[in-house]
């Protein structure tokens, strides 16, 4: 896997005083390193789990390093999945799932449950400064899923404290915000075009975003509502200046533009 993560997380440096910063990230940033990063630059994370890690409950124990497993007398190890699997659900809540390009729109009635536990390090790393980290685990699952169609199914790592089912929920708000900043990002790099500019300079960079970020969020607004009032004039959702130009492309005149055509 790729050390972006960590990289990018020692290259930040620690917050401010007074400020709280959350690293919140899908399947391909829940490595060891990056969470045990972000305590050590005192940052918490809400990640979506991808590895199926030894875990204890030994959570008292701190980052005190778990003792080293004998070859000869090997104890059954506990392991993620396993065992917030076996959790009760402790609420229930229904969520609005927007489309994509595989699946409808659609609501989901989920399940969820929560609890602390200790995660371990991998055993490659049981020599390294990798000591074993207390989080918070929220798992979230569609018991009753349509037919046909895929549950949907996540297990979140927090070193922000859960202790309360409105905690819990906030932490799975938390998550869903990470995909509209991907579709920012997309918008930028995609929509704009960014990674095609030939520039090196940091100043270089920080103007061509200072151009192309406020293009981006319009692409967001666009699409937003050409898909919840795709008959809704665009006039109403963009500049009046930008609808007359995309409507004289398009050789349709500006008041009959709907937000669906725009986009």
């Amino acid at each position: 896997m790729s050390l972006v993560w960590e990289q990018s997380r020692q290259a930040i440096g620690e917050p401010p005083a007074g400020v709280h910063w959350i690293h919140i990230g899908d399947r391909y940033s829940e490595r060891f390193p990056f969470l045990s990063r972000c305590r050590q630059r005192h940052c918490d994370f809400d990640v979506r789990a991808a590895q199926d890690r030894c875990v204890d409950r030994l959570v008292e124990q701190a980052d005190t390093p778990a003792a080293r497993r004998s070859h000869h007398q090997r104890r059954p190890q506990q392991h993620l999945f396993e065992r917030v699997r076996g959790w009760s659900a402790q609420g229930e809540q229904d969520l609005d799932l927007d489309a994509t390009k595989q699946s409808r729109a659609r609501t989901a009635h989920l399940a969820l449950s929560f609890g602390s536990l200790r995660l371990l390090p991998p055993e490659g790393h049981q020599e390294s400064s990798l000591r074993p980290l207390v989080v918070w685990v929220v798992r979230v699952w569609e018991p009753d899923p349509p037919e046909g169609v895929e549950g949907l199914s996540w297990v979140l790592l927090t070193s922000v404290p859960v202790q309360t089912l409105e905690q819990a929920w906030e932490r799975v708000d938390w998550y869903r915000a990470r995909w509209i900043v991907e579709d920012y990002h997309q918008g930028l790099k995609t929509g704009c075009r960014i990674e095609l500019r030939q520039v090196q300079s940091y100043e270089g960079l920080r103007r061509l975003l200072g151009l192309l970020a406020p293009a981006a969020v319009r692409l967001l607004q666009l699409r937003a509502a050409a898909r919840q009032s795709p008959e809704q004039q665009a006039l109403q959702v963009l500049p009046t200046d930008l609808v007359q130009v995309i409507a004289a492309l398009a050789q349709v005149p500006a008041t009959q533009l709907t937000a669906q055509q725009c986009w």
